[in-house]
């Protein structure tokens, strides 16, 4: 798999910077057990999906990777690299292995389900607004409250075992809480506002062109994540004349939403959304198959797909606490870049500097390209 072309410095680019966990023994205490834990409800999740039958393959699973886990934690040494991305794809190499691609299918296909209804009343408010700052401070708030339906981090979990956290009085809580933990939403609404022009009417004489041609955006979680936070946000920058393209994961991993399922999901809200329908006919909003399987990301290993629509990219977006903060926080691309994240883990809070459930609105002006 190719690297994506818009990072600055191809060869200088190393995901997961901030923590080496061969010699940084308490992150790596951390996020094995955390691992060990978590795959217990993952195990569980895996039997409610594949039905009774799959209990002795989700044993044996369970058995290979607390097995692979502790020995992490006896000899670290035996890897050459240990980092999340090795972790992530340790885990799910070994579900595939044992025929339980997706434990988090129904969980998935649950949320979405719920989360669909409270769709046209998301975007509806979005219409509403007369400020154009304003319904963008909006949507920006929308994608950190749709972050939180997170299977994968402790914080949240229990949140979701027996119900959705109500999007709405979650948002109306992150109202009025700036300044986030990094926050540079003032300097992307103004990048947004510079130059604009209405979808689908060329500019007036004089008028300058649209903020940005076309939009990458690496979206995170199913659910309210995406129908309620990422799509809405989606949706108004491609009201404004930008061409967004959703890149989401080819596989299953965790709650992680993937391409297919996007593409599934997208009729459905056509069908209750006329402007969305009249983007995605129009071919202003699409989604695309990153190429990505787990639930962070390398950028060194992206999709053809991605990097055909990469010249005509300006606006590269990152979002969730894997994509967005745990790798690529400091990622340096030659177009202009935002990283939108809830901080939903314990260690990852205090190594930033902040705590559970802060927020992160990152964004970067384009870097020369380093020859």
């Amino acid at each position: 798999m190719p690297t994506l072309s818009l990072l600055a410095d191809p060869a200088g680019y190393r995901p997961c910077t901030t923590d080496d966990m061969l010699v940084d023994i308490p992150f790596r205490d951390h996020w094995v057990r955390h691992f060990m834990n978590h795959f217990t409800m993952v195990m569980r999740l895996a039997v409610e999906t594949y039905g009774p039958d799959s209990a002795p393959r989700a044993d044996a699973c369970y058995a290979e990777l607390i097995a692979k886990l502790q020995g992490m934690l006896d000899n670290p040494r035996q890897y050459a690299r240990l980092d999340l991305l090795i972790l992530d794809a340790l885990r799910q190499d070994i579900l595939l292995a044992h025929g339980l691609p997706d434990p988090f299918e129904g969980a998935k296909a649950r949320e979405n389900e719920a989360s669909l209804p409270l769709y046209p009343q998301v975007v509806a408010e979005l219409d509403s607004h007369a400020s154009e700052e304003e319904a963008l401070l909006l949507a920006v708030e929308g994608v950190f409250t749709g972050n939180i339906f997170d299977l994968g981090a402790h914080a949240t979990v229990d949140m979701f075992k027996n119900e959705s956290p109500d999007f709405l009085a979650v948002r109306d809580k992150l109202g009025g809480t700036r300044p986030w933990l990094i926050d540079h939403f003032a300097a992307f609404a103004r990048a947004m506002s510079a130059r604009r022009t209405a979808v689908g009417s060329p500019p007036a004489a004089g008028n300058p062109p649209p903020s940005y041609r076309q939009a990458m955006f690496f979206c995170d979680n199913a659910g309210p994540d995406f129908l309620l936070g990422v799509l809405p946000f989606c949706r108004l920058l491609a009201q404004r004349g930008t061409r967004v393209l959703i890149a989401a994961n080819r596989l299953p991993a965790l709650n992680d939403i993937t391409v297919s399922e996007i593409r599934a999901l997208l009729p459905r809200l056509q069908a209750v959304d006329p402007t969305l329908d009249a983007l995605v006919r129009a071919g202003r909003l699409a989604a695309i198959d990153s190429g990505n399987t787990i639930p962070l990301i390398d950028l060194r290993h992206i999709s053809e797909e991605v990097n055909h629509h990469a010249p005509q990219t300006d606006l590269l977006i990152l979002e969730g606490m894997g994509r967005a903060v745990e790798t690529n926080l400091e990622a340096a691309f030659t177009c202009d870049s935002l990283k939108l994240a809830m901080i939903k883990d314990q260690m990852v809070a205090l190594r930033r500097g902040g705590k559970l459930f802060d927020t992160v609105c990152k964004f970067d002006k384009a870097t020369p390209a380093l020859r």
